[in-house]
């Protein structure tokens, strides 16, 4: 599969039902950190295909805001690498080829493995209550007779990283393992749509569920050892998806 067809990052934006107007449905804000969010939801998503273009008037005017926080939204975006201003073409989503996407991912499975190892520090207890909200919301989205939603699917992924991020006390690690997840998890998000999601829920289920009982007894080796393990999975998941992809198109 190449990460460079936009079509299908198009097609998958097109099936999310939270969507208006073509885009995830976002609460707007009016500072850079409300937009930066949105911004970023959507590019993780796929509403916002790799290669896309993006304009700050269009951005500020959708917002109600000026094209200052506008610009240092994408400012930060641009320093995650999710988007580029080349000259000429103005700002857009960037894009990662397979190969380099599947370093990423091993990349991603190393570091995770230190989170036990450089300063890890404890969660408060109203963020292992956050972790069992997230638990128990997967464990009825899993539970429901209805198909899963892919964005009420990836908010919850992105609460659950966000907290259990918290964890690592090193600074550049917990940069490096969140500047990571969001360039290679929007391919992922994306891919699945195709795929069984509800699988994708009950995988996302028995982490958060584990890496819980984790926190709870303050074992941070073993919040990292959960991590690299689902991580492993993922990418052998990602491989099957792309060799069924390749011969359905005929190229294997």
């Amino acid at each position: 599969m190449s990460t460079r067809n936009n079509d299908h990052g198009r097609e998958a934006a097109s099936r999310q039902p939270t969507q208006t107007n073509g885009r995830a449905a976002v609460a707007h804000g009016n500072n850079a950190n409300a937009v930066y969010e949105a911004l970023r939801q959507r590019i993780g998503t796929s509403v916002y295909a790799p290669g896309s273009r993006l304009t700050e008037v269009e951005i500020a005017k959708e917002f109600g805001v000026s094209r200052t926080p506008v610009r240092q939204a994408l400012h930060r975006l641009g320093a995650e690498g999710l988007i580029e201003v080349k000259n000429g073409v103005g700002v857009r989503v960037t894009e990662i080829a397979d190969r380099e996407l599947e370093d990423m991912y091993r990349l991603r499975l190393h570091l995770v493995g230190l989170i036990g190892e450089l300063s890890p520090q404890s969660l408060s207890p109203a963020d292992i209550e956050a972790v069992k909200q997230i638990r128990d919301s997967i464990k009825s989205m899993r539970d429901a007779t209805t198909e899963p939603a892919i964005s009420a699917y990836t908010q919850l992924c992105d609460q659950f990283y966000a907290v259990v991020n918290r964890v690592i006390g090193n600074a550049f690690l917990r940069h490096f393992i969140d500047v990571m997840y969001h360039q290679t998890d929007r391919y992922w998000y994306s891919w699945m749509q195709s795929e069984d999601l509800r699988r994708e829920v009950e995988y996302l289920y028995q982490e958060v569920d584990e890496t819980l009982r984790a926190l709870e007894h303050d074992d941070y080796k073993a919040v990292g050892a959960i991590r690299s393990q689902h991580i492993a999975m993922m990418l052998e998941r990602m491989e099957t998806y792309r060799r069924g992809l390749a011969k359905g198109n005929g190229a294997g």
